[in-house]
């Protein structure tokens, strides 16, 4: 092959061999690998890293999702910035709405929006506190929250006490749960939104969840964190918040219903951004793009001394 492409960094240990064998340059996309490695026990996280650092070092390039991500991996893998391109992540349009309905979802009573895994991590239980809040200000008092997402056995003990907690304080009447619904019944559920957050609390690599409120006319609200100031930037499709602060979100929640120009439009420009930018077939050429880039400066194997050098590089690989 021209290229050898691997899906995420936990295959770097293959590299050494598919070198070997094939001869051919190896990519290796980064994709969140992060959270799972911080996940393992102290001692084996160490050694992961390590290891995972080492064998980073055998592969020729990398393509992160965001610039904060690859950013990120690159000074936790120790690689040089000129081994990381970022291509942003892209969706596959079909089914999204090509007409945004804003307008009448301000008119009516609003309604905000989540879309991810229902867990602790994604900030669900922000999002609950910030509602909760939304519904004791009198220009707010309307507003409906629609949670959707992942809800496994693992989750479920979560929701169960976000609805308690929303019982509790008065307002579960105003609150829908939708877990685990498929594509088509995914894009109806966006469809029907004022407003979309996934406050999440860790570092999200990307948050494809962003581009697909967007690609359905919906404006977010996300905290200044991570991937999300990037997407904001790229999209112009929402406005950021100060994160882990709830009252914050609030804030910006209740800022952006109160003007509902400001909204139709960051409704409109994310939408537009997403179609022009966003597209899996956008991702697909740019991801090409980097292929023949690699490839072009295929590595000569040297049977001599077992190693692959690059033509236009001084060190070896």
């Amino acid at each position: 092959p021209d290229v050898v492409c691997l899906s995420n960094a936990l295959l770097v240990g293959l590299v050494r061999k598919l070198k070997q064998e094939l001869r051919s340059p190896v990519v290796c996309m980064l994709q969140g690998e992060d959270y799972f490695l911080d996940s393992l026990p102290q001692a084996l996280r160490d050694e992961a890293w390590k290891m995972l650092a080492e064998r980073a070092a055998e592969a020729d390039w990398f393509i992160a999702p965001s610039r904060y991500f690859g950013e990120l991996m690159g000074r936790r893998l120790r690689l040089p910035a000129d081994r990381v391109r970022v291509v942003f992540n892209g969706i596959n349009l079909e089914g999204h709405s090509t007409v945004t309905s804003c307008e009448l979802r301000v008119t009516s009573s609003p309604v905000l929006g989540y879309f991810a895994r229902m867990c602790r991590e994604k900030g669900l239980d922000r999002l609950v506190e910030a509602f909760i809040l939304l519904k004791r200000r009198e220009q707010t008092k309307n507003l409906k929250l629609r949670v959707g997402g992942g809800c496994g056995p693992s989750e479920e003990p979560f929701v169960n006490a976000l609805r308690d907690r929303l019982k509790t304080n008065g307002v579960l009447h105003d609150v829908e749960f939708h877990p685990n619904i498929d594509r088509a019944a995914k894009q109806e559920f966006l469809k029907s939104l004022t407003l979309f957050c996934v406050p999440a609390l860790y570092g999200e690599s990307f948050g494809l969840y962003v581009v697909e409120a967007l690609a359905s006319g919906v404006p977010v609200v996300q905290p200044r964190a991570a991937s999300f100031p990037e997407l904001i930037e790229a999209t112009g499709g929402g406005v950021l918040y100060e994160p882990g602060e709830v009252k914050a979100l609030a804030d910006a929640v209740e800022g952006l219903l109160a003007d509902p120009e400001k909204l139709r439009a960051l409704g409109e420009a994310g939408r537009n951004a997403v179609l022009r930018d966003f597209s899996a077939r956008r991702m697909a050429e740019n991801i090409a793009g980097v292929f023949r880039e690699c490839s072009s400066k295929r590595p000569a194997f040297n049977e001599t001394e077992g190693v692959f050098q690059i033509a236009n590089r001084k060190s070896q690989i």
